[in-house]
C-alpha cells in the first residue's frame, strides 16, 4: 500500500468530497488550491496525486495545471476531462506521471446538447430568438426529425448516448468508428464507410477525440459529399474539421446549418463569420458542463484513488498514443 499519499485538489473539490476521499483512503493527506493563491514550494514537493476537477475549468485551469507541472514528486494526475489532447498531458506522460480521466461522465449532457442543436436547427430556433429580441411576431414552418438520417462519427460514450437519443426521436441512426464492437446501440460501420455515411446523412454529429489520426478528418472533400440540406454538428474538437472549409460550405449554401461547441481556436475570435451566420448555433465549449457531470467525474476519481492506494488496476488509464495536440476541455 502506498504510504501517506498527498492529494492536490481545489478547495471546492475538497469541501465537497473530502469525507468520501478520506473514507476511501484514511491516511490521505491534502494540499488544496485555495482560490488562486500561490502553492508553496514545500507543499508542491509533497504532492503525489492531483485531481483536476471540473470546478477548476476553465477559470482556474492554468493555475491548477501550472502547480501540477511544478510538483516534482507527482505520480498520478486524474482529469475530469475525457479529452486529453492538450500538449500538457503529453508532458505529464513524458515525465512518467500516470494519467487517468473521467471519460463518460459528461456524455449525457453533451448528447442532450446535440439533440438541442438538432431540434434547434430543424425548427430554426435562431430565427425565433432573433424575432423575440426584436419583439416581432414571426411564425415560420419548421421540419420534423423523425425519419431523417443521423450519422454519428465516433462511438465512445458521447456517440453512443447521442445514438440512443436519436433513436428515441425516431431518426435512422448509423454510427461510425475505427473498429466495430458489435455492442453499439445502432448499426455501426468503420471509417471506410465515412464518405458513404456523409452522403446519406441529414445530420452529421462529430463526437471523436482529437488524435494525430483524426486531425482534419473533415475537410472540403468530405463536406462536399454532404447534402446541401444537411446539418453538421461538432462536439468533439475543433481541429477535427477544416474550419475555413466549413465556413465556406455554410456561406455558399452547400450546407444548411451547423451546431458547433468546439473550434480550432478557443475562445472563438470575434472576427469569425460563424458568429453572424443565421443558420449556426454556437456554444462556448461547455456542452457537457453540468453539476451532475462534475459529480460523476469525481466519483470515478474517488474509486480510482482507492485502487491507486491499494496497488490495484485503475480505471480509464490513458496511454501515450491517446494523447494528441489540442486544448483542455470536456
Amino acid at each position: 500500500m502506498l504510504s501517506a499519499p498527498v492529494l492536490f485538489c481545489t478547495d471546492t473539490a475538497w469541501a465537497r468530497y473530502g469525507d468520501e476521499l478520506l473514507a476511501a483512503v484514511p491516511h490521505l493527506q491534502v494540499v488544496t488550491l485555495d482560490g488562486d493563491t500561490h502553492v508553496s514550494a514545500e507543499d508542491l514537493a509533497r504532492i503525489t496525486i492531483a485531481f483536476f476537477s471540473g470546478d477548476s475549468w476553465p477559470k482556474r485551469t492554468a493555475h491548477f495545471i501550472g502547480a501540477c507541472l511544478q510538483a516534482p514528486n507527482l505520480q498520478w494526475l486524474h482529469s475530469f476531462s475525457a479529452g486529453v489532447d492538450s500538449p500538457v498531458f503529453a508532458e505529464f506522460l513524458r515525465r512518467g506521471v500516470r494519467l487517468t480521466n473521467s471519460t463518460g461522465s459528461s456524455a449525457r449532457p453533451i448528447a442532450q446538447t446535440v439533440v438541442l442543436m438538432i431540434l434547434g436547427l430543424s425548427r430554426d430556433v435562431p430565427a425565433w430568438m432573433r424575432a423575440q429580441q426584436d419583439h416581432q411576431w414571426a411564425p415560420h414552418v419548421g421540419e420534423e426529425v423523425e425519419g431523417t438520417n443521423l450519422a454519428v462519427i465516433g462511438m465512445g460514450p458521447i456517440g453512443e448516448e447521442t445514438a440512443r437519443l436519436g433513436i428515441a426521436l425516431g431518426m435512422n441512426v448509423v454510427g461510425c468508428r475505427r473498429t466495430v464492437s458489435g455492442n453499439e446501440p445502432c448499426e455501426t460501420r468503420t471509417f471506410e464507410a465515412l464518405g458513404e455515411l456523409l452522403a446519406w446523412a441529414d445530420y452529421v454529429v462529430l463526437a471523436l477525440p482529437l488524435t494525430h489520426d483524426t486531425r482534419g478528418l473533415i475537410g472540403a472533400e468530405q463536406l462536399a459529399l454532404m447534402k446541401s440540406t444537411a446539418r453538421f454538428i461538432n462536439v468533439g474538437r475543433g481541429d477535427l474539421v477544416n474550419e475555413p472549409a466549413l465556413i465556406d460550405a455554410l456561406q455558399q449554401g452547400r450546407l444548411a446549418g451547423a451546431g458547433l461547441d468546439v473550434f480550432a481556436t478557443e475562445p472563438l475570435g470575434a472576427e469569425s463569420p460563424l458568429w453572424d451566420m443565421p443558420n449556426v448555433i454556437i456554444t462556448p465549449h461547455n456542452s457537457g458542463a453540468t453539476a451532475l457531470a462534475n459529480h460523476r467525474g469525481a466519483q470515478i476519481f474517488i474509486d480510482n484513488i482507492a485502487r491507486f492506494a491499494s496497488g490495484a488496476e485503475m480505471r480509464n488509464e490513458v496511454a501515450a498514443h491517446q494523447v494528441g495536440a489540442g486544448s483542455i476541455g470536456r
